[in-house]
């Protein structure tokens, strides 16, 4: 169980948890300017001021804190930036800072999200977003004090279950409300924040709409084109399109490619060796492949790992019996920008033509689409 908690809570903070580096670009000169005032700072001896970009943070400025608690921070960016400060164990503050920004900042170390910032409108709409991410990750905190009682010896099927459906519940609710109050800014920069950083999973329709807006008001942005790319690689993998090629070594050292499943119905698996939602699917994939492998359906098993003999294990161990394939280059897959993958497991189910027919189709939704294809 908690392991579950572990994987939604990561799905819930992503964007607090990234830490890369990289380059900054030094042909702008124009620079940016802020002054600050923290509350009841403690031992808090200066802040840093972190871009956020999706591979990790890269360190714009630190500020010593003064006796009074302030502070002021500035430097040089080439465009609007998403940015972050820091603070360990309490939340951190998000901001958009233009190349020639100068406000007003004031934060209670007590209680980061009730800080105030002066300034364009996109920073309390950022507020907003980052605050409303924070309290689904505090409800997920109260969910899993329900299950905390169980033990590895006392856990049921039926308690497991009962887990699964109550994060997974959340996790939808903590999307659907992301989306509504992205929609309500689809037009501001601010939306940009959301589709990049706080919904991965989100619809394609819905990351168009905010893509059609950010490429008329922010063609030359570096996040609307970050956007932009996702959508195009997603448009690739859309219900309806021609699912793209896999050509992979199975554990025997032997090709095989989705083409080589035509006139099958074919649930394209990616998955890992190390994920855990993963094998607590397989002995539900195991089930529909035996009931239906006898009707044309068929698993190809597409593994992000990157140790065969993990890989191989965890095949025997699950009992795995559909066909499999890797280059065993993890997240490092060109598969993983080719079906526009942000997690596992992740599912692409195709028809007979090789036409995608939907994705991310597990559990009770996968069983319901095979009962729709095969008629029972």
């Amino acid at each position: 169980m908690k392991k579950l908690f572990v994987i939604y809570t990561l799905l819930l903070i992503l964007v607090l948890s990234l830490v890369a580096c990289g380059p900054a670009n030094d042909n702008a000169k124009r620079g940016f300017y802020i002054q600050g005032k923290l509350k009841n700072a403690g031992q808090i001896s200066s802040l840093a001021l972190h871009e956020l970009t999706p591979t990790g943070l890269i360190l714009l400025d630190t500020a010593a804190v003064g006796a009074d608690g302030s502070f002021t921070m500035q430097g040089v960016l080439p465009e609007r930036t998403f940015c972050i400060i820091r603070f360990e164990n309490n939340g951190d503050i998000a901001l958009v800072v233009d190349t020639n920004a100068n406000f007003n900042l004031e934060i209670d170390a007590n209680n980061t999200a009730d800080y105030s910032v002066s300034g364009p409108e996109e920073n309390k709409q950022l507020k907003s977003l980052f605050n409303l991410n924070t309290s689904f990750f505090k409800s997920g905190q109260t969910v899993e004090k329900r299950f905390e009682k169980y033990t590895p010896e006392t856990m049921t099927q039926e308690v497991e279950a009962e887990i699964r459906k109550a994060f997974d519940s959340l996790q939808t609710a903590h999307q659907d409300a992301l989306m509504s109050m992205t929609e309500t800014m689809a037009s501001s920069f601010t939306a940009l924040f959301a589709t990049n950083f706080l919904l991965p999973d989100a619809p394609l329709s819905f990351l168009k709409l905010v893509d059609e807006k950010a490429q008329k008001n922010f063609p030359n942005s570096k996040y609307s084109n970050l956007l932009h790319s996702k959508v195009e690689t997603l448009k690739k993998t859309d219900i309806g399109a021609a699912a793209p090629e896999i050509s992979l070594s199975d554990p025997f050292g032997k090709t095989v490619s989705l083409s080589s499943f035509a006139g099958k119905i074919v649930l394209i698996d990616f998955w890992a060796s190390w994920c855990a939602p993963c094998r607590e699917d397989n002995p539900k994939n195991v089930a529909l492949y035996n009931k239906y492998k006898s009707k044309g359906f068929e698993i190809f098993g597409v593994s992000l790992d990157d140790n065969r003999d993990a890989w191989v294990g965890a095949i025997n161990k699950d009992k795995l019996l559909w066909t499999h394939g890797s280059d065993l280059q993890k997240w490092n897959s060109s598969l993983v920008g080719k079906y526009g993958i942000d997690a596992i497991p992740h599912t692409v189910l195709v028809d007979k033509d090789g036409k995608i027919i939907a994705t991310k189709l597990r559990d009770e939704a996968l069983e319901n689409k095979l009962k729709e294809i095969f008629g029972f």
